[in-house]
């Protein structure tokens, strides 16, 4: 039988609301047209910044970008001037947890410029009644891709969850996400051999992305048992999350032979590291490494000095490991794993990005890995992802260059969030003034990431 652990009882498959497109959301009038006059467009596609341009925007979309001339505007036009400014299309975090998070993550994410979020797990009707109210325009809030409850085994107590025990528990939980209308499909770390395989093999019959959190063996599974990132790949996985899971790859996967984490490194930065980077790039299997959970949730907590020095050594490999994954190739998205216990939303996705400066990445490509590549995994390149003629209007406004610094991400003075644009030191003005703080959900470490 299949559970849902957070209500304790059997699975029934209800369809809420219809599958939105990111066109439909934040309901923006057509009349509505915005002039952005002598900014600095940073598109995401990779051409050189383009100086003293005028964006418009008419509605949601983007109509028009040229140079700013002397010309008069349309006199319906809204004119912002944006001199010493530059515009960059909103940024997308792609691992995320908006049931753990709250509701009291929205605002946090529009006013970082995080305009669209991929959940990687939750309660599915409490997102898509968000995402309705999105889509109405009655919440302000991101562009939400969701994959519902995550597939797992047996976590008794755990929410989100819709567990399995065999291929053919897997195979019907896969067709009752699908019949829901998930956007994905996420399994966890608890999934058998058996299980795993039986999800992969139902996902792409009824044509699902797959996210994988490795059944590496290291939590759940006897060890030797686990599933390998090569196997994942290969099975049809789309997207592997977390950094770490390589080492657990390296350390737990049926036939390994380290036996340690020293091992484990050797083998994932020698030969079977590049062969495995190599299949990723064959098989179009992007990467999510979430560097700042491991960052936030493993460095800086504990008290032993002695284990967190360990951690450090191990962030500087796993940062080093990302790095050659880069180099060799494979597609890399940003995601910061927000959820109740160590991360912020919207925050922690520029945190990222300057991790994955570290990492080697240039700071356009590490913009990239929030805009452009996140667009190209979701299909949706064709309207979102960069500053063109016809695309969506999601930009972010900044005070300063973030390809002479990427940290830059974070000097943001305004959001445009599907053609409507939000100041951000206005919505700093109403939080802080607020007279209800919100509230926010006990911490559950069991469920994140």
């Amino acid at each position: 039988m299949l559970i849902n652990w957070r209500t304790k009882k059997p699975l029934v498959a209800v369809i809420l609301f219809p599958v939105l497109t990111f066109a439909q959301g934040h309901r923006a009038s057509q009349k509505n047209l915005i002039a952005f006059t002598h900014v600095t467009v940073i598109d995401a596609t990779g051409s050189p910044p383009q100086a003293d341009m005028t964006v418009t925007v008419r509605g949601n979309r983007i109509v028009q970008l040229a140079k700013t001339t002397g010309r008069p505007l349309p006199r319906a036009a809204h004119i912002v001037n944006c001199k010493g400014k530059f515009l960059i299309p909103g940024l997308w975090d792609m691992h995320g947890h908006l049931s753990t998070a709250t509701e009291t993550a929205f605002p946090l994410m529009i006013m970082n410029g995080v305009t669209g979020v991929r959940d990687m797990g939750g309660d599915l009707r409490q997102i898509d009644r968000w995402r309705f109210e999105i889509v109405r325009g009655q919440r302000l809030g991101p562009h939400i891709v969701r994959a519902g409850p995550f597939v797992d085994g047996p976590k008794p107590g755990v929410p989100y969850r819709l567990t399995v025990t065999n291929a053919a528990e897997a195979r019907r939980a896969v067709d009752q996400l699908k019949a829901r209308g998930v956007d994905f499909i996420k399994v966890h770390n608890g999934l058998s051999r058996e299980s795993f395989f039986a999800v992969a093999d139902e996902a792409r019959k009824v044509g699902l992305p797959l996210a994988v959190h490795l059944p590496s063996g290291l939590w759940t599974l006897p060890k030797g048992d686990g599933v390998s990132i090569a196997e994942a790949s290969d099975a049809g996985a789309a997207s592997i999350e977390h950094i770490e899971i390589l080492q657990e790859s390296a350390l737990y996967r049926r036939g390994h032979t380290a036996k340690t984490e020293e091992e484990a490194y050797a083998e994932n930065f020698g030969s079977a590291g590049a062969e495995l980077f190599a299949k990723l790039v064959k098989n179009k299997t992007w990467y999510v490494p979430t560097l700042v959970a491991y960052y936030k949730g493993f460095v800086l907590w504990g008290d032993d000095k002695k284990e967190i020095a360990e951690r450090r050594k191990d962030l500087a490999n796993l940062i080093a490991l990302t790095e050659a994954m880069h180099r060799a190739g494979v597609q890399i998205m940003a995601g910061s794993d927000f959820s109740d216990w160590a991360l912020v939303p919207g925050v922690d996705l520029h945190n990222e990005l300057g991790l994955l400066v570290e990492a080697g990445f240039s700071p356009i490509e590490a913009l990239q890995a929030a805009t452009i590549k996140p667009a190209q995994f979701l299909h949706q390149a064709d309207s979102l992802g960069t500053i063109e003629k016809g695309k969506i209007a999601d930009m972010v406004l900044l005070n300063a260059n973030p390809l002479e610094d990427i940290s830059h991400t974070r000097m943001i003075d305004s959001v445009i969030l599907n053609g409507r644009l939000i100041p951000v030191s206005k919505m700093l003005k109403r939080l802080t003034t607020s007279s209800t703080p919100p509230t926010k959900s006990p911490v559950r470490a069991d469920v994140k990431r």
